[in-house]
Parts: C-alpha cells; structure tokens; sequence
C-alpha cells in the first residue's frame, strides 16, 4: 500500500470546518473534530443531526461540500481508497446485501475496498476456502442462517 506515513502524535481522525449540503438542507455544518489514536469515540445525536452524513464523509463514501477532513493522516477528498484500505466500516444496514450471493457480496465488498481483478479473485477463493464456504458460493444472503452472516 502506498500513501503518506502516519505517526502516532498525529489524531486519528481531524476535520476542520467539514460540511455537507443537499441543495438548501445542510447535513452536516462546520464539524470541527479531533479524535487521538485509540481513543473510544461515539458519535451521538438525533435522528437528522448529521452523524450518518459524517460517517460517509470520513470513509470517503461521500464527498464533503467544504472543509477538511482526514483520517489517519490520509485526506479523505484526495485519497477515499487509501481511507478505506486502513478502515473497517459497517453501515447502517446490515453488512450483506440480501439480494446478492455470498460471492456476490464478497465482489462488492473487494471492490469498495479497491482489491480487484485477479488479487479480488484469488483472495476471494481464499476466503472461501478458509472459512469452509465452498457449498454457499452461489447461496443468496437472505437465505443463509443468522450465523452464516
């Protein structure tokens, strides 16, 4: 992997001013954060306040209207892959997506992490190997058992 080192005296996450519009609705205005390394940090707030628009900011799923933010040392505007290679990020909605196969969501998931073509193959024949899959290739998501998800 490629991209600027961090260090530890850097946070692990900053924004500065980071904000997000749609249209005349402002989801998020002017966050100024900072979150050290190891730090247990919660994003609290009601329904509509702007946590789940920052979330997407700060993996580089969305694009901030203004301001700045990284993490771990990485600008998320400039360098969204290189964010979600060092992240691990679950949304809102449970991690698989129902209507595809198991193979279909490892796919999907390889590829919003940037691992594609032959490295997204190979790996994902090693993970089916590995965790015994092998039968449920082809088996869509909403049929598999609660402790196959």
């Amino acid at each position: 992997m490629t991209g600027p080192a961090s260090t530890p005296a850097e946070p692990g996450v900053k924004t500065q001013g980071l904000a997000k519009h749609f249209g005349a609705l402002i989801a998020v205005a002017g966050l100024d954060l900072e979150v050290r390394r190891g730090e247990v940090f919660g994003l609290l707030g009601p329904n509509g306040s702007g946590k789940t628009t920052t979330i997407r900011m700060l993996t580089g799923l969305l694009a901030p209207t203004s301001g700045a933010a990284t993490v771990v040392g990485i600008d998320v505007v400039r360098s969204p892959e290189l964010v979600r290679r060092r992240i691990g990020y679950m949304s809102q909605r449970f991690g698989l997506y129902e209507d595809l196969t198991v193979e279909e969501n490892i796919k999907f998931y390889g590829g919003v992490y940037g691992v594609v073509g032959a490295e997204r193959k190979a790996r994902i024949d090693e993970q089916f190997v590995t965790y015994r899959l092998g039968d449920r290739r082809r088996q869509l998501a909403a049929t598999l058992s609660g402790g196959w998800k």
